[in-house]
């Protein structure tokens, strides 16, 4: 599995158009991307424009797959244009590591 976590602030005035963002990508990976397990958003409870992202993968191809994918660009690179700040957080792992937790 691959997966990862991103913390997003959006820029002020622009929550309503990210929200539509996320739920249009959410709903083309949804239809696209078998090898996606979850990709989820949580909005922070102290700051309003903060937002947690976490996305998880089959494997690196399923990601790369995302990363990729037509309807995606357009999208990512929107979401981008209003955030003031985003930090991803990527991890790996085994089936064997799964197990341990």
């Amino acid at each position: 599995m691959i997966g990862g976590v991103k913390h997003l602030v959006v820029n002020e005035g622009q929550e309503e158009t990210f929200l539509e963002l996320f739920r249009t990508l959410k709903a083309e990976m949804t239809k696209h991307e078998p090898g996606n397990v979850y990709y989820d958003l949580y909005r922070s409870r102290k700051a309003v424009r903060t937002y947690v992202v976490t996305e998880r993968y089959r494997d690196e191809a399923a990601f790369q797959s995302h990363q990729t994918s037509a309807y995606g660009k357009p999208l990512f690179q929107q979401m981008r244009a209003i955030i003031t700040i985003g930090k991803f957080q990527g991890a790996k792992s085994t089936k064997k590591e799964e197990t341990r937790s």
